[in-house]
């Protein structure tokens, strides 16, 4: 399994190179190998290549089955490649093992809202204000995105 990572990593090294290093910080004890991976899947998914990212992402699930992170990202690339049904198992998933997983609530959301679930968004919002009271990145993206959803 390292050795499909490691190719994996070297077959997408010009794109890691977009990613800023520490840029995420992860949830879990990780590897610099798996940090990188992760790092470098996100980097492809922001860059409009999900696609890409998820070769690294299936293996990083195979290696690390109890890390929210990976499951998290892969929800973020499925749905990204328009692949709902999947997307959704992921973030259940990320949520089963981290239920107060900041990313994954967010995620979560907008994949809600993309299906006309608001009142599932709103319900993750309730929980993102308990768990950032004094605001987060994550509560104030899924705030602006249920209000633009509102006024559609």
């Amino acid at each position: 399994m390292k050795i499909i990572l490691a190719f994996a990593l070297l077959a997408f090294a010009p794109v890691y190179a977009l990613a800023l290093p520490g840029e995420d910080h992860w949830s879990g004890a990780l590897s610099p190998e798996e940090a990188a991976g992760l790092d470098q899947s996100r980097a492809l998914i922001e860059a409009g290549r999900a696609a890409k990212a998820l070769p690294i992402l299936e293996a990083l699930a195979a290696a690390l089955p109890a890390n929210a992170d990976v499951f998290n990202l892969l929800g973020f690339a499925h749905r990204k490649t328009g692949d709902l049904a999947t997307s959704g198992a992921h973030y259940m998933r990320a949520l089963y093992l981290a239920p107060d997983h900041l990313g994954a609530l967010e995620y979560q959301s907008e994949l809600f809202l993309m299906q006309g679930n608001l009142e599932g968004a709103e319900a993750n919002l309730r929980r993102l204000e308990a768990l950032c009271p004094a605001r987060c990145e994550e509560r104030d993206e899924l705030e602006a995105a249920i209000e633009a959803k509102r006024s559609e």
